[in-house]
């Protein structure tokens, strides 16, 4: 009997994705362990491993395309097997958006050990839970933590406020990447980029007298390296202010239940807890071929932290990392070319919003190339040399540096894994609405769980996480209202679905939008480029989504995913009074646009 393979969620907020691309082709024998496609969804790109063997008789979605969960995107034969080339798994519709070349996206119930236990928006009161336990009855500590990402170290602070006896094991920096290496020096560099511009597009309007910058790499990045060896020692008093234990050293889990820690030194000890806690991050990822070398071939710690400005800089992904990073190095003076694979830049938001980010960027002298499929990415006698395909077209372009920002993967390898009884699936750990693991008393956050791989997700995941600990029955994490923020300029921020999500639902929609061309408070700052957009349920007056895309969109979009939170309606924000002049008012036009009601369009 022929194996039909369906997209299957990957991830708790997911409705659809879009496969990078197929690594199996059409006649291809599938065994069982062997990368068979590779998968973007949530702001992360996974490998899919075969599960079921055979040979891959049809590829039915194609690459690029976006297909919603439970859409067949293959077919299986068994070995010798005999399918018609008409067949076509029945009941099930033809994804949409599908070319008919290459093939398809999210993935597949057959071919996938994926699972996740954590809510959906159908049963989001019905807790799915593992059983409870602990680690050590007769641990020293109620609570150990390994991590101090954002995690992690909120985690164990929400612990001892609790009244737990609480230690987090860290190998390097209190904070993890995101404070270290990630979101909050990234934004120092930012904000640098940010001024460069406005002095350069409206310096002369503005009344400055000047028009030109000089950028000071080294100052700029010694700046946000300041910033962030503060924020760590912050860490570190508030470690001491709620009585936690600071283990420094590298955590690993041994047979008959042991919590071991090595320090820099390599001396090993035991450390003993009723409930251990896993939040470990993640770190870059590279696909094969892209050989990563922290010289020429770099990652976002090599990004953060240059000692020269790249003439040439390559950047091979469109997420919020790869845009954050090719605004930077365009503002400081870098010719910068963005490679995606998708057929638009930031390829997980609403398409819309994408759009204008896009011609921001093409306007600031960036060069974009989608619909591209990278096959290498190589330190070539010092230059960085990126090999693609567009259109069944092998290209090459050289740089000094290549950036390659095409996701995360989580943390997994050296902690003990395999001597405990958690599920671990392509370096992701399957745990309930608690973060309860399959091993009693320990449990994971983060992005050692999966995507969205988000310092805010995180956080939050920890303070469920502890609370549960403490019996506290805390409400599960809303994985359906993730705010998605990325912080180029337009920055981008979105919450809840996109019109296409809605689309491919069948769900009847009103789309309210309002440009920020004519908004007051927008005109005043010289930041008249973006949009704000609503989507609401035609016949209920749900927020389903909200997009913003332009000047503070990502302090903004909080009052609208606060909306989504408190169930507030369409009618409820139309007669919400928003204060003026403020670049809120864009969202109660675009609120009264849904239903043909707004006062300034």
């Amino acid at each position: 009997m022929p194996i039909d393979v369906f997209m299957t969620q990957l991830s708790p907020t997911m409705t659809d994705g879009k496969i990078a691309r197929w690594i199996k082709k059409e006649g291809d024998e599938l065994v069982s362990g062997e990368v068979l496609v590779e998968i973007e969804t949530d702001k992360a790109t996974m490998e899919v491993e075969v599960v079921e063997e055979g040979i891959l008789h049809k590829i039915i979605a194609a690459e690029d395309g976006l297909i919603p969960v439970g859409a067949a995107i293959a077919v299986i034969a068994e070995d010798g097997e005999e399918i018609p080339d008409d067949y076509m798994p029945e009941g099930i519709a033809e994804p949409a958006n599908s070319a008919p070349t290459l093939a398809s996206t999210d993935v597949v119930e057959s071919i996938v050990a994926a699972s996740t236990s954590q809510a959906t928006d159908d049963d989001e009161h019905e807790l799915r839970l593992k059983p409870s336990g602990v680690f050590n009855a007769d641990g020293e500590y109620d609570v150990v933590v390994i991590g101090a990402g954002p995690g992690g170290y909120v985690a164990a602070i929400r612990a001892a406020q609790l009244g737990l006896n609480v230690a987090c094991i860290e190998s390097t920096h209190l904070g993890g990447i995101c404070l270290n290496w990630g979101c909050i020096p990234t934004k120092a560099l930012l904000r640098t980029a940010e001024i460069i511009n406005v002095i350069q597009h409206s310096g002369d309007e503005l009344g400055l007298g000047i028009t030109e910058a000089k950028p000071d790499l080294v100052k700029a990045v010694t700046r946000s390296r300041k910033i962030s060896a503060k924020l760590n020692g912050g860490i570190g008093f508030l470690f001491k202010k709620n009585k936690i234990t600071h283990i420094e050293g590298f955590a690993t889990f041994e047979a008959d239940n042991k919590l071991m820690v090595k320090d820099h030194d390599g001396n090993s000890k035991q450390v003993t807890a009723k409930h251990v806690i896993v939040a470990t991050g993640a770190r870059a990822r590279a696909f094969p071929g892209m050989d990563v070398d922290n010289k020429v071939i770099i990652t976002y710690k090599q990004a953060l932290a240059p000692t020269s400005l790249p003439k040439t800089l390559l950047v091979i992904g469109s997420g919020a990392i790869g845009m954050e990073f090719a605004y930077f190095y365009n503002a400081m003076g870098s010719e910068v070319t963005i490679i995606e694979a998708a057929s638009n830049v930031l390829p997980l938001e609403d398409a819309e919003i994408s759009k204008v980010v896009d011609r921001s960027f093409k306007k600031n002298g960036i060069k974009i190339i989608t619909g591209a499929m990278v096959s290498s990415a190589k330190n070539v006698d010092g230059t960085a040399q990126v090999t693609y395909t567009v259109k069944d077209k092998e290209q090459t372009i050289e740089g000094d540096v290549c950036l390659v920002a095409v996701g995360v993967i989580g943390n997994t390898d050296s902690i003990g894994a395999e001597n405990t009884s958690m599920k671990v699936e392509r370096n992701e750990i399957e745990v309930d609405d608690y973060y309860r693991t399959d091993h009693q008393g320990i449990y994971a956050i983060g992005d050692v769980v999966g995507a969205p791989a988000l310092a805010h997700v995180a956080s939050h995941e920890g303070i469920v996480c502890v609370e549960a600990i403490k019996g506290e029955a805390p409400h599960p994490v809303d994985y359906g209202n993730v705010p998605g923020c990325t912080y180029c300029q337009p920055q981008v921020g979105s919450c809840g679905k996109t019109e296409q999500q809605c689309k491919d639902e069948g769900i009847a929609i009103k789309v309210g939008r309002m440009a920020y061309g004519t908004n007051g408070k927008a005109m005043g700052l010289a930041e008249t480029e973006g949009l704000v957009k609503t989507i609401f349920d035609a016949e209920t007056g749900e927020l389903l989504g909200a997009h913003i895309v332009g000047a503070e969109a990502t302090e903004l979009i909080v009052s609208l995913q606060l909306a989504r939170t408190l169930e507030t309606t369409e009618a409820e924000l139309a007669h919400h009074m928003f204060p003026h002049p403020t670049l809120s008012e864009m969202i109660h036009e675009s609120v009264l646009d849904s239903d043909g009601k707004a006062i300034h369009i």
